[in-house]
């Protein structure tokens, strides 16, 4: 019989699953769809990407295995996904399932921003896209919490 902890735990995991296969899925939709010219850097760009949402699937798979290890994991991964970010040639952002974010905007003084994302990543260094602005991803945030809150309910 399932507890509501273990079913916590599922959903978690099924989370985690669902938006990593997403997030590769549309890392590869964009690459290969043939508006995006796929250099040696977009390739790696993309490798990376892919690793971190084959992480959040890993994640999810250890939470039916070992909930121990898999809620620690599942905690990284969310942390991960927290802040989002672009200033000058820096820019950060990482979601594997939904982002409802909530952030400021500073090219044009201080704007507050509500975001909505599903599975996405943006990475770049070096590259000045002319924005600035920092977020707090909230479905991470409430995870994190959440997830904390079950750490100790099943003596991890």
């Amino acid at each position: 019989m399932l507890t509501p902890e273990k079913n916590q735990i599922r959903a978690i995991a099924l989370y985690q699953i669902i938006g990593g296969i997403l997030g590769i899925a549309l890392t590869l939709w964009v690459m290969f769809g043939g508006e995006m010219f796929v250099d040696q850097m977009a390739l790696r760009i993309g490798l990376f990407a892919s690793g971190l949402f084959i992480f959040s699937i890993l994640c999810g798979r250890m939470l039916f295995r070992n909930q121990k290890r898999g809620l620690t994991l599942s905690l990284i991964n969310q942390l991960l996904q927290v802040v989002y970010f672009s200033f000058g040639p820096y820019a950060f952002q990482y979601v594997a399932g939904l982002r409802i974010g909530i952030g400021v905007d500073m090219v044009e003084g201080w704007v507050f921003k509500f975001r909505l994302a599903l599975s996405s990543f943006h990475f770049s260094i070096g590259t000045d896209l002319g924005q600035k602005f920092i977020g707090v991803n909230l479905i991470a945030l409430l995870l994190i919490f959440w997830i904390e809150r079950l750490m100790e309910k099943v003596k991890v």
